[in-house]
């Protein structure tokens, strides 16, 4: 697929697996990921003379049933939740689909053609995507959410800047043919972006309807049974890795984030006596930090000089963790936090077989910090309960098919 469509694509996907990403939370696990990111590199050989590309011929739209080209003007091939898909609107899922499956699966048509039960079950996941698109619908409509004429200048103005991106008015139309967008297909997936961002505003967020209240998180966040405010050191397993020589040479020159990934490169290259030989020098460095840190030293500064946490380059904020780890923490640093009182710190190394060894101190909460970020946090406290909404929602959506759907090949549509 065309990258720019693509990349609008990737912007305006309402699926519910987006929710995960709202609120403080998202950043914090980028930068956890961030932490086993690998080195890699890719180049371009500028002097390479691309030979001519013979203009890609698409075939236009169209639907065939038992060999005979259906109309598809006025089709409606799914009906779901009473949420009529035209032809054009089903043909983009499918197309945007079936390019997903290719990547993440491997198939091919030929394969779905030759397995027609393997077929059906992909048709079936054309459809759970496209549920997941009309949550956004759905909850619009139940909880009588409407856009109004600010919406739809921002619906008009995020739609021109995406036009701008091309050189022409001709360009545009041939990624979007390219893409099976429609012009009405691709107005409609705005329009959607946009109700989606009103639905979340209007429910979700800012003492909404279905948004944790302020005055309930505030009180959550302060019981230390609910929720624990901790800092920690955390070293790697690849802290003492060697770098080769042309590495090593602008080693301390590079982020935090360059450093993860050239030390995690090199040890994820190592055979397995090695990288136990490279757990051990990072166990004794975490035990030099432990003793400094029971010893009574400035604990932030201890973790600006050892920690290896992208999120915690400034660790006076530290982590707020929820007892039922709705933030994807590590376990191990979980129950460790809530083991201890606000201003202890473990006595001993809790070694994680991902993260590494992590030395934890748990901290009073911070309420300036949570007052200034509250709706961030709330946003991350919910993201469950939101998810839990969503795939209700989904769940409780029934379908109707048009009369020819199960009679559906791969080669039916084009």
């Amino acid at each position: 697929m065309i990258k720019k469509i693509a990349a609008l694509l990737l912007a305006l996907t309402l699926s519910a697996g987006v929710l995960s990403g709202c609120g403080d939370k998202k950043d914090k696990d980028d930068k956890k990921a961030d932490n086993f990111s690998a080195a890699s590199a890719t180049t371009d050989d500028d002097d390479e003379i691309a030979a001519p590309v013979q203009a890609e011929v698409l075939p236009e739209p169209s639907l065939t049933i038992d060999g005979e080209e259906v109309d598809t003007t006025d089709l409606t091939v799914l009906t779901i939740d009473g949420i009529d898909i035209s032809f054009d609107e089903f043909r983009f899922y499918y197309f945007y689909s079936l390019e997903s499956y290719k990547q993440t699966y491997g198939v091919t048509e030929d394969s779905l053609r030759d397995n027609q039960p393997a077929y059906n079950m992909f048709l079936e996941d054309v459809i759970s995507r496209l549920k997941q698109e009309l949550v956004t619908d759905k909850l619009a409509a139940d909880y009588g959410i409407e856009l109004d004429d600010e919406d739809r200048k921002v619906i008009e103005n995020n739609m021109q800047n995406a036009k701008s991106d091309y050189e022409s008015e001709e360009a545009f139309k041939e990624d979007m043919q390219k893409a099976h967008l429609s012009d009405e297909i691709y107005e409609k997936m705005f329009v959607r972006a946009q109700t989606y961002n009103k639905v979340m505003d209007t429910l979700f967020a800012n003492d909404g309807e279905l948004a944790t209240s302020h005055d309930d998180f505030l009180a959550m966040v302060q019981d230390p049974e609910e929720y624990a405010h901790e800092v920690h050191i955390m070293v790697p397993f690849y802290a003492q890795v060697e770098l080769d020589d042309s590495t090593a040479e602008g080693f301390d020159d590079m982020t935090l984030s360059q450093k993860i990934s050239a030390k995690g490169a090199a040890y994820a290259n190592l055979d397995e006596a090695a990288q136990e030989e490279a757990k051990a020098k990072a166990k004794e460095i975490a035990e030099e930090a432990l003793k400094r840190a029971l010893d009574g030293e400035d604990f932030n500064k201890l973790v600006e000089e050892y920690g290896w946490d992208i999120g915690l380059e400034d660790p006076k904020n530290g982590y707020y963790m929820r007892k039922d780890n709705t933030g994807g923490y590590p376990k191990d640093l979980l129950d460790a936090a809530f083991a201890l009182q606000p201003g202890d710190i473990s006595d001993e190394l809790v070694e994680n077989d991902t993260y590494g060894y992590f030395i934890v101190k748990r901290l009073e909460p911070d309420m300036d910090y949570i007052n200034e970020n509250i709706d961030a946090m709330i946003a991350s406290n919910d993201q469950p309960a939101i998810q839990a909404k969503f795939a209700e929602v989904m769940d409780n959506m029934e379908v109707t098919y048009f009369d020819g759907w199960e009679k559906l090949t791969i080669d039916s549509i084009t």
